[in-house]
């Protein structure tokens, strides 16, 4: 190992040395005046109460305004009355099945709308604008 590089310890004790050589120069009036102007700026840079309370409330009010947000893309359901019965899934007039509310299934309509849809009839009337 090379002795000039002594991995710092040298030059920590030689900087102890010379703190320790500066402090014995200053007069016992300067440290009672340094002393005093710590303990000042301790006591300025300490309110951290008023601040506490700010910063707690802040966080308080963001969090209630984060779960007011998340409840509302909450899915819905819709609220059905006690006292009324929920329609069973039933057929209705032998080939439509309603649904829980009551609406013919999609696939369950009259084929002669499909047979329309396909005919070359309809296509002329889907074409037209609805000015």
């Amino acid at each position: 190992m090379n002795p000039a590089h002594d991995n710092g310890h040298d030059v920590d004790r030689q900087a102890r040395r010379l703190h320790q050589a500066a402090l014995a120069q200053v007069s016992p009036q300067t440290l009672m005046r340094l002393r005093g102007a710590r303990h000042e700026a301790g006591l300025q840079a300490s309110p951290g109460r008023g601040r506490t309370w700010r910063w707690l409330t802040a966080t308080a009010f963001s969090a209630v305004l984060a779960v007011g947000i998340g409840l509302q893309w909450l899915p819905r359901t819709p609220a059905v009355p006690a006292s009324t019965p929920v329609a069973a899934a039933v057929p209705s007039d032998g080939d439509a099945i309603a649904d829980e509310l009551g609406v013919a299934g999609t696939f369950d309509e009259d084929p002669d709308l499909y047979l329309w849809l396909a005919s070359a009839e309809a296509q002329p009337l889907a074409m037209e604008s609805t000015r």
